[in-house]
Formats: C-alpha cells, sequence, structure tokens
C-alpha cells in the first residue's frame, strides 16, 4: 500500500498529518508547532514578537 506523505513547509519532513498554522497558513508537522502556545501556531510565526500573543 502506497501512503500519500506530506511535507512540513518548515521544516520539510515527511508526514501523514499536518496542521495548518493560524498566523501564515503555512502547513506544519508536529514537531514545527509551537511548544509555548495550545494553539495552531507553527514555531517561526510564534518566535516573531508580536504576532502571536503569548500570554494565556
Amino acid at each position: 500500500m502506497s501512503e500519500k506523505k506530506h511535507a512540513c513547509a518548515i521544516c520539510g519532513k515527511k508526514t501523514d498529518k499536518l496542521k495548518t498554522c493560524k498566523s501564515c497558513g503555512r502547513k506544519y508537522c508536529e514537531k514545527c508547532q509551537s511548544p509555548s502556545t495550545n494553539q495552531d501556531f507553527c514555531k517561526d510565526c510564534v518566535s516573531m514578537e508580536g504576532v502571536v500573543s503569548k500570554t494565556r
């Protein structure tokens, strides 16, 4: 069986499951989700100050 894998827009890793960043719209893998939020933001957007609020 051939499963279709998708590439993460941030790290390039091939995976079955990608999320879409609420800020930039890029598709990213679980590894590239920001650990500082429980929301659907990639680590690149959260690392840019002021793009995503880090407060809860």
